[in-house]
């Protein structure tokens, strides 16, 4: 039983046993992502568990040794090195294997942004499996340190809801990992990451290619290559390539540095590739360019 302490946060209740180590609480007002339960569990040959009534997105990576899961009339075989989801409201059985019962950890996530976060895992409404992506120690050392912190202090209270947003995030970062899918699952629009694209280019136009912008926004370079060329009708390496000679021009333009070290301040090693990409685009090699421009300057 869980009671509010004088913070309005609820107490947690710790669960303890030889093969069992859990801890349950329940969620601050107004959370729209809380965790509710979580814990790591050793089962017993063909142990199961009545989920049913059960509240919440409870997220399970499976340690060691192997189990079933039936879910919504199908069945599947889980192993170590995957991950499996139960729902509230989905019709499931779950069931330790009798010859090598399964070693798992979970969080339970409650909230109403709980099952959009979920997808973001690779866990939309009808999937129930995963393989992990990352190693399952990652996750079994996230709950571990939540265990470790069951003190009724807020400090404890936010340390455990930080640690919770870690285990979401690498399910996440597996999920990405895995690369079934190019595009993404989070709310951002094309127009946000055509955005997003354009200010990281011309920010770190020097040290960077096409598939650390891609990285950074957090899709695939196809799709950010596809999406970019129908908004901006031209590729992001093309645009790239224009940010930088852009940047040139003004570093011949206005500084005395030598041509040498404008290119490598443009991300280019080699002077003359630069020098014959600058005269395509402005019809000059970068010493002309300086010369004209300031000779006009000077009649002026």
């Amino acid at each position: 039983m869980t009671e509010k302490n004088s913070h309005g946060l609820e107490t947690p209740s710790v669960f303890k046993a030889t093969n069992y180590h859990g801890i349950e609480y329940l969620r601050v007002k107004d959370r729209t992502l809380y965790m509710k339960t979580c814990g790591i569990q050793r089962c017993l040959p063909g142990y199961a568990y009545p989920h049913n009534a059960r509240e919440g997105y409870h997220l399970h990576v499976v340690l060691a040794g192997k189990g079933m899961l039936r879910a919504e009339g199908k069945e599947y075989h889980i192993h170590k090195g995957q991950m499996f989801l139960l729902r509230e409201r989905d019709d499931i059985f779950y069931q330790a294997d009798l010859e090598d019962p399964w070693y798992y950890v979970w969080i339970t996530y409650c909230g109403e942004n709980a099952g959009r976060y979920m997808a973001y895992a690779g866990f939309p409404d009808g999937v129930y499996v995963q393989d992990c992506n990352i190693d399952p120690s990652e996750f079994s050392s996230v709950v571990t340190e939540i265990l470790e912190r069951p003190h009724l202090k807020i400090s404890s209270e936010f340390y455990r809801a930080s640690l919770a947003i870690r285990f979401l995030s690498l399910a996440v970062e597996s999920w990405e990992k895995g690369g079934d899918s190019p595009r993404p699952t989070n709310d951002m629009t094309v127009d946000d990451y055509v955005y997003y694209a354009e200010k990281f280019m011309k920010s770190n136009y020097s040290g960077i290619k096409v598939s650390d912008v891609a990285d950074y926004i957090g899709i695939n370079r196809t799709y950010l290559t596809e999406v970019f060329k129908a908004k901006m009708h031209m590729s992001p390496q093309e645009y790239l390539m224009q940010v930088r000679m852009e940047k040139s021009r003004e570093l011949i333009l206005n500084t005395d540095v030598p041509i040498s070290v404008v290119a490598r301040e443009v991300g280019y090693t080699d002077q003359l590739a630069f020098s014959k990409i600058f005269r395509k685009k402005f019809g000059l090699s970068p010493e002309q360019y300086r010369k004209k421009n300031r000779d006009e300057y000077s009649i002026s």
